[in-house]
């Protein structure tokens, strides 16, 4: 990458619309409150509060530094619990010398937003979020090449990356201006969407299962919501959704937080009611949205909890979504998070598994580590009959820890295209639905043949 050498002390970017546009994966507009962290990150690690920090420094070492003593250490977003702390403070005050007339402007053309949307950022806690979105910020720093990652520690670098502070550039439509998570897609694709020596070189093949029939109605959703998203104040809406679970057409009224294209089909993440009425975020499959209508805050049919959020400015975002997906494997990120210990065939894992990223939580684990693991959340005679199966198998062979989302389509298909090179250890429930699966598996192709 080329770089330009700036000292560490000179720190002196200032939270343009283009530079924060740079501390982003995708649109500005989605992502402003963590570009706006970024840009306050950055001016401490290497303006003056930072100088107390060692030269590779670990994120409790930074905590520590930046909060208060009393800023709690747990998981969950920290309440109001000291007006001096660093987590209290909207962001407005951390951007104060900035806030021109001129600033909001450009930045509000920059992003798309209008000056309601901008104000209700600029009046959040900017460090009001929990220990992971935190972490992930270092992550996010070190990929732009903000930071170095050593080990568990960071370190801040000598030199600054370039092609962030400079005049704004405007993406071409062919430049696939998405937030495209998981993998750096958008940088390949700008790479390789126009064709090299007049031959076009790169394909990107995407399974959709929608089928033709249906595609304009997900079309006519997509473009209904691109306008809800565009204005000031976006509205709740009205879906009828034809719920494969429940198998009959149910009405559902939501506020409609992002589009996700996940598991070969679009859906809306919505927040309000869920077609069975048991918890409050549900993904709606966008073919199978029969009627989506727009309707006001004060209309009757909006749930109680969903006009309180709004009226209390806590209506949630996509960075909402993105924390709970990054806490535990699954698209359905609103189900409860189970560990899961899984064991691979040692060949199939150097050729298949090795070297290849799953999920944040995805991490190897010893052979004698899995037997703790049995024991700590395996009970009673579970916990027997899988130690008994744990020492039957090889240490040599590969072994995972992971959080996954107990119930989750995307899971479940993952772990059977696995079969029979990777085996559940834990949680007792899923190891049991492989096998039961696997026993039918068996009955349908082997049957009375066995």
């Amino acid at each position: 990458m080329e770089e330009a050498t700036m000292k560490r002390s000179r720190f002196e970017f200032s939270p343009s619309a283009e530079f924060l546009q740079g501390l982003t994966r995708g649109a500005l507009a989605q992502h402003l409150s963590r570009a706006m962290r970024l840009w306050v990150e950055l001016r401490w690690l290497y303006g003056r509060e930072g100088a107390a920090l060692p030269e590779r420094f670990s994120y409790v070492q930074w905590r520590d530094e930046f909060f208060t003593e009393t800023h709690p250490t747990g998981e969950a977003v920290p309440a109001l619990h000291d007006r001096h702390c660093a987590c209290a403070k909207p962001a407005a005050q951390w951007l104060q010398p900035w806030l021109t007339p001129e600033w909001r402007q450009r930045l509000c053309q920059h992003a798309g937003l209008e000056e309601e949307q901008l104000a209700a950022v600029l009046e959040r806690r900017l460090f009001g979020v929990t220990r992971r979105s935190l972490f992930d910020d270092f992550r996010l720093l070190v990929e732009l090449g903000w930071l170095r990652r050593r080990g568990r520690m960071f370190e801040r670098v000598s030199v600054f990356p370039m092609g962030l502070q400079g005049e704004e550039r405007r993406l071409t439509p062919e430049e696939l201006p998405l937030a495209l998570v998981n993998l750096d897609l958008g940088a390949v694709a700008q790479r390789f969407s126009k064709p090299i020596a007049g031959v076009q070189r790169f394909f990107f093949e995407v399974d959709y299962i929608v089928r033709d029939r249906n595609i304009d109605r997900v079309e006519d959703w997509q473009d209904k919501l691109e306008k809800l998203w565009g204005r000031a104040g976006v509205p709740p809406v009205r879906l009828t959704y034809n719920s494969s679970r429940l198998g009959v057409a149910v009405r559902c009224v939501v506020y409609p937080v992002c589009c996700y294209y996940v598991r070969r089909a679009i859906y809306l993440c919505g927040f309000g009611e869920t077609p069975d009425r048991c918890g409050q975020w549900y993904n709606f499959r966008l073919d199978r949205v029969r009627d989506l209508q727009e309707i006001d805050w004060e209309d009757e049919s909006v749930p109680q909890g969903l006009r309180e959020r709004y009226r209390e400015r806590q209506l949630p975002t996509p960075d909402v979504i993105r924390e709970e997906m990054e806490a535990a494997w699954g698209f359905d990120f609103y189900l409860k998070p189970r560990l899961m210990v899984l064991r691979f065939d040692r060949g199939f894992h150097d050729g298949y598994v090795a070297g290849t990223f799953r999920h944040e939580t995805f991490e190897p684990v010893s052979y004698a580590e899995v037997g703790r693991l049995i024991g700590k959340y395996a009970a009673g005679e579970r916990r027997e009959l899988l130690l008994a199966v744990w020492r039957e198998r090889s240490p040599e062979d590969a072994y995972y820890r992971v959080y996954v989302r107990e119930g989750d389509t995307n899971v479940r298909m993952r772990l059977r295209a696995w079969h029979p090179f990777g085996e559940v250890l834990l949680p007792w429930e899923i190891r049991q639905e492989m096998r039961s699966e696997i026993l039918q598996a068996y009955r349908w192709y082997v049957g009375d043949e066995g």
